[in-house]
């Protein structure tokens, strides 16, 4: 992830923007975030979203919405990179992966 905003970055931004490349059969673990939405903006390629139980097909032009706390994860399904814009509705949001506390505790 290439961070372009967030808290970190701008004092007081209250939100988070990032640009996540997956490379080819690539896939984000299992994860979420407690403390705020995610929105998934797909640049390039072609990537299964999960959100919860429901897996959808995403290509080029469309964009998911994750709510808060839903576990998810990005696959890249296609040929080549998956390039995505990722926002957040927190200005340093919180991420769990599956089972473990944002410390990496069970």
């Amino acid at each position: 992830m290439h961070w372009l905003v967030d808290d970190a970055l701008i004092d007081g931004a209250e939100l988070s923007v990032a640009r996540m490349t997956l490379k080819e059969d690539a896939c984000s673990e299992s994860h979420g975030h407690p403390n705020c939405n995610e929105v998934v903006h797909l640049i390039q390629g072609t990537v299964e979203q999960s959100v919860g139980a429901e897996r959808f097909v995403m290509q080029a032009g469309d964009t998911a919405f994750i709510p808060r706390g839903s576990l998810h994860r990005s696959r890249n399904v296609g040929r080549g990179e998956a390039t995505m814009i990722v926002c957040y509705s927190a200005g340093s949001r919180i991420y769990e992966a599956a089972g473990e506390s944002e410390h990496g505790e069970r």
